[in-house]
């Protein structure tokens, strides 16, 4: 809170003896305006900024109820601190008061010390509620600029990585029998290859985060996506001579192409990372009945029982690491279990005693 900011209370009563009463007690220690019917109430608060609003009841015209229900109907004004002051001291008045959305009830003749006491109460809370706003709008502003700056960036990385790429690839074809430039170029690629990943993860968190994916639901052969996954990763796996083996793939899933697609990728890229060189990735499907299982399975070093729920979770990375110095975000697989949960799929792992890993998506039948 600003120590430097005077609150404003703004009394409400069509009795000037008690306007005169309550703008010297409270005139000591706010700033206060004032007066004297309901509807001049709503077109100050309409004007100024009010951090209290003291309110009779019994007033001719616009009641303070009426009033105070007109605030709560508003968005600006509906957490407003409200006292009602009145005289009258039934039941049935204070909890229609309160009903409607008064903060406190004052009944007069009102004692000075706790009529001050109370609003000083209420006068604090609306500063640490006001304070609080400012800091979720403060973070909200900022959230959304480092949305928009990591969209630029990305961007802007994206073109001149393309061109690396391209580069890469000719020099690679004039290279070919230097076996030492061939390795070069190789650690180049996997650089590229490297930047790409974060950039579509981080970019996958940016758009998860704001709830802006668009689902493009449909009937899809989940042997052609296995196929394709499988394709995109052979090189990658060739690379520390490891064999992507599909042992069986059959069935019709109801799912997003693109999204499910990402997300098996993240499954087999995972797969390659954490296996040695020299092993088998096999990959796999099961029928559930209404549900299809697309499992993969690596020949790694499993994951330990004390790290297993850290799995699925945002930044979660493990004390396993890649066994070839493959990046690794601790973002794909949280990215993964939010594009499945997405498509009213689950996603888990199971490992079994004799060590290695077996991920598994599973996701509902086509209709």
């Amino acid at each position: 809170m600003n120590p430097q900011y005077q609150a404003t209370v703004l009394i409400v009563d069509d009795e000037p003896m008690n306007v005169a009463i309550l703008e010297d007690l409270f005139g000591r220690y706010y700033r206060t305006l004032s007066v004297t019917r309901g509807q001049e109430a709503l077109n100050m608060i309409g004007r100024e900024k009010v951090d209290l609003v003291l309110l009779d009841i019994m007033m001719p015209g616009m009641s303070g109820l009426q009033v105070l229900e007109a605030l709560r109907q508003d968005a600006v004004t509906f957490d407003l601190p409200v006292i009602l002051v009145s005289a009258r001291t039934e039941e049935r008045d204070i909890v229609q008061g309160l009903n409607i959305g008064a903060n406190d009830y004052i009944v007069k003749p009102f004692r000075m010390a706790e009529m001050l006491a109370r609003a000083r109460t209420q006068i604090a809370i609306k500063q640490l509620q006001d304070e609080r706003k400012r800091t979720i709008d403060e973070l909200r502003e900022l959230h959304q600029v480092k949305d928009h700056f990591l969209r630029i960036a990305s961007h802007d990385l994206k073109g001149p990585l393309g061109n690396l790429r391209l580069a890469l690839y000719l020099l690679q074809h004039q290279f070919s029998g230097d076996a030492e430039s061939v390795d070069l170029l190789e650690n180049a690629n996997l650089s590229i290859n490297t930047m790409q990943n974060v950039i579509a993860d981080f970019l996958d968190v940016a758009t998860l985060q704001n709830g802006a994916l668009n689902l493009k639901m449909t009937n899809l052969n989940i042997a052609d996506l296995i196929d394709e996954q499988v394709r995109q990763y052979s090189m990658f796996a060739a690379r520390k001579n490891i064999v992507l083996n599909v042992v069986q793939s059959r069935g019709t899933l109801y799912a997003d192409s693109s999204r499910l697609g990402q997300a098996l990728a993240n499954l087999i890229s995972n797969a390659i990372k954490y296996s040695p060189r020299d092993r088998e990735v096999t990959i796999w499907t099961d029928d559930l009945g209404n549900r299809l299982r697309v499992c993969v399975a690596d020949q790694g070093i499993g994951i330990p029982e004390n790290e297993r729920e850290r799995l699925f979770t945002q930044f979660g990375k493990l004390s396993a690491r890649p066994t070839d110095g493959e990046s690794s975000t601790g973002l794909g697989l949280w990215i993964t279990k939010i594009l499945i949960n997405l498509q009213n799929g689950d996603v888990g792992v199971h490992s079994p005693p004799e060590g290695g890993s077996i991920f598994w998506i599973e996701m509902p039948v086509a209709p």
